[in-house]
């Protein structure tokens, strides 16, 4: 049995130094819990840059600036205070951060294993909608899989967890243990477009995530206070009727796709922990291996490949076996 936790929190927004300090302190209390893997929300630090979403580009440039200049690079001292910590608590850590690389801003993730090393870094594939005006992509290569001490771990951001190709990828890699960071969704109310960008939602994406991959899923995710509305929305009315405190909705679920944590307040502070059996991978994967015995990759080269290149198949090729190099 291994005990592993997903952060509910807030950071101290925009801010890397008071957030770094906060970081350890989640880190040790995890380490006096006997937490092998404590793992934080999208850009937890310096904390996710709401205001893209309620005001218009140029208006909000001066929180995009914030934002840029509180990014971290992934050798830097920062970092290197984390792995401190993870070593002092003998825990592996999984934070999700703003990247600083050259003159560009990612949304990062960096997994510290409990010696204090950094064993992986990873940049968001695609920013969703919004986030195009702060963060650039990240290279195709990043679907990464670690091998630790207590299992085969990897993670996404937000959206990239939604997203089919992405899924297969990190099945395909023999995860165990995933990492779906999460910002608050106290981003939007009063907003029925916005459903879909709503807890309910994305923990139910979450799930089917862990059930899909037979993996335990560690959802982390970020609080929107009171006292930071005027600020994320710049004092504008209007957008002030679409965010509200709280948002907080920290997880784990089963590899099949049991809930294993009890809800925590939104409005509060927390760690949602959890003891996971990698066994119970095994018999999850009994019914279902969708990167194994539940696979047809000759129906992904047969129909996606024709799908793409706009060729109709027919009857004769859709039948068509797929080669051994395939």
């Amino acid at each position: 049995m291994v005990k592993v936790a997903a952060v509910q929190a807030a950071p101290v927004w925009l801010d890397a130094k008071g957030t770094l300090d906060k970081t350890i302190v989640l880190i040790e209390e995890a380490g006096k819990q006997d937490v092998k893997l404590i793992a934080f929300g999208e850009v937890w630090l310096p904390g996710y840059p709401y205001s893209i979403w309620f005001v218009p580009p140029m208006a909000g440039m001066d929180v995009v600036m914030r934002h840029r200049m509180n990014a971290i690079e992934v050798d830097g001292p920062e970092m290197k205070a984390i792995g401190e910590a993870a070593k002092a608590a003998g825990t592996h850590v999984m934070t999700g951060y703003a990247e600083r690389a050259h003159g560009s801003i990612y949304c990062g993730q960096a997994l510290i294993d409990d010696r204090g090393e950094l064993i992986m870094s990873r940049r968001k594939l695609k920013p969703t909608h919004m986030e195009r005006t702060v963060w650039g992509e990240g290279p195709a290569t990043d679907l990464k899989v670690n091998e630790t001490s207590i299992g085969r771990v990897g993670g996404l951001c937000c959206w990239e967890n939604l997203q089919p190709i992405n899924r297969h990828g990190m099945f395909s890699l023999g995860e165990q243990i995933h990492v779906a960071a999460w910002p608050s969704f106290g981003m939007f109310k009063n907003v029925p477009q916005a459903f879909a960008l709503s807890a309910e939602m994305n923990m139910n994406e979450s799930r089917s995530y862990a059930l899909e991959g037979s993996c335990f899923v560690l959802c982390p995710s970020s609080i929107i206070t009171e006292d930071l509305i005027d600020e994320i929305t710049l004092g504008d009315e209007r957008a002030k009727q679409l965010v509200q405190p709280g948002g907080g909705e920290a997880v784990i679920f089963g590899p099949d796709g049991s809930r294993l944590t009890d809800p925590i307040d939104e409005h509060e502070d927390g760690l949602a922990i959890a003891d996971i059996d990698l066994a119970m991978i095994e018999a999850s994967k009994i019914f279902i291996d969708p990167a194994g015995h539940y696979n047809r990759p000759d129906v992904a080269r047969t129909v996606l490949e024709r799908a793409s290149s706009g060729a109709e198949p027919t009857p004769e090729t859709a039948v068509e076996p797929a080669s051994e190099e395939a």
